[in-house]
């Protein structure tokens, strides 16, 4: 029996775009009470829709809880660039893991991203979701030639895309020394996203409790109980975990830590500046990277400046001094952002882990219990990932990559 230390993470601060509409309700009050499920996941963010829809779409018997409203944890502090391209190069991860892993894993995440939009048009999801080109700009982790290097790794793996040189750059109203430039990737509202898909799986039979914060977990070859604050026992076949950044204690967290990223949006407005005509998903190999993508209202959104803490209220006072600081670096890169203000400023937490790859399939020494963590820069496309994963090992027909995501990879 595991008891969670409930020192409760505070996921995000200001005032994020994605929250500015009205917002569906898709938890249904309730009193507390014993359930019985198939499938007990944790965490109601965009993993765990993600799942939901997921699993009820095979006809399973799902119950979702979370400590906050779905959609308003760290979901809602997400920029939604829902890239294939990792936080590491296909360089690092050729020279951590070899070539045969990293294009294993660059070509999952470009079918992965075209996998959610298929998914959002065959159920009519209204969330905003564009397919887009990303432009990968030379910085101080990359330079020009280091482009090249990644490009010849990608055109080796079968991967296509175009080298842009300083002038080419420029044609764009963009400032650098070289980017690479290629189809695949796509863009979102995560809000919107994390709803849809929730509601399908509410559609479909899935129950939502929220408020419900687990207090006790029980996992045994039997199956799983949970006991939670509110007075509920849930008793499931399978645990299955996508809390975010918030993890029992018995999950293995060594290869993880958590950051800080901060973003902005501006007011709704015709400059054609950035990202360019193609609507590219904008960011720099650099550490920290700035990021640049603009939403289906007519914003740029403008992103990055993460730190290795994730402390609220040092956050918080970060906050001005960030937010100044992402203008200047964005109007450097692209002046046609010179003088443009945020309606938005937010900041949140985030994880990542020490090769860039999510967390993703059975705990250790946990029965029946699976976990679904999609850290780094590219979250949104490792949630779904993690559906087709965890779906494979419930069917007990592990997938061909499990190996490459678990939790107990050396």
């Amino acid at each position: 029996m595991t008891r969670l230390d409930d020192g409760a993470i505070s996921l995000r601060s200001g005032q994020s775009v994605w929250l500015a509409g009205e917002l569906p309700e898709t938890a249904a009050p309730r009193e507390k009470s014993i359930y019985e499920t198939e499938i007990a996941i944790v965490g109601a963010g965009i993993t765990g829709a993600f799942l939901a829809e997921r699993f009820t779409r095979e006809g399973r018997c799902v119950l979702v809880i979370d400590r906050r409203d779905p959609a308003k944890g760290s979901t809602a502090a997400s920029t939604a660039m829902l890239l294939w391209e990792l936080d590491a190069s296909l360089l690092e991860l050729e020279d951590r893991m070899g070539l045969e892993a990293a294009a294993r894993i660059a070509v999952r995440c470009r079918r992965q991203v075209a996998a959610i939009s298929a998914l959002v048009n065959e159920f009519g999801i209204a969330a905003d979701v564009r397919p887009r080109p990303s432009l990968y700009l030379a910085g101080e982790k990359l330079d020009a030639a280091d482009l090249r290097e990644e490009r010849r790794i990608r055109e080796h793996i079968g991967i296509a895309g175009l080298y842009l040189d300083e002038g080419e750059l420029a044609a764009r109203g963009l400032i650098g020394e070289a980017g690479l430039l290629y189809p695949g990737s796509a863009d979102s509202d995560p809000v919107k996203l994390a709803l849809g898909l929730m509601t399908l799986a509410i559609a479909r039979g899935a129950v939502v409790l929220s408020p419900a914060i687990a207090s006790v977990y029980e996992t045994t070859t039997d199956g799983v109980t949970i006991a939670t604050r509110e007075g509920d026992i849930i008793r499931a076949r399978t645990l299955v975990l996508a809390s975010g950044y918030e993890m029992p204690d018995f999950v293995p967290a060594a290869r993880h830590s958590l950051c800080t990223s901060w973003a902005l949006a501006t007011a709704q407005t015709k400059s054609a500046c950035v990202p360019g005509p193609d609507g590219a998903l904008l960011w720099e190999a650099s550490d920290p990277y700035l990021y640049i993508r603009t939403t289906a209202d007519g914003r740029v959104i403008i992103g990055g400046e993460d730190e290795d803490f994730s402390d609220a209220e040092k956050r918080k006072a970060l906050t001005p001094q960030k937010a100044q600081t992402l203008l200047a670096k964005a109007a450097k890169r692209c002046p046609g952002l010179v003088g443009v203000e945020p309606e938005f400023v937010w900041s949140g937490v985030f994880g990542e882990t020490e090769d860039s790859l999510p967390m993703i399939g059975r705990i250790p020494g946990a029965p029946n219990s699976l976990a679904a963590y999609g850290y780094g820069g590219n979250g949104i496309t490792f949630s779904a990932l993690a559906a087709d994963l965890l779906e494979a090992e419930l069917r007990g027909r592990p997938d061909e990559d499990s190996a490459l995501y678990a939790l107990d990879r050396s």
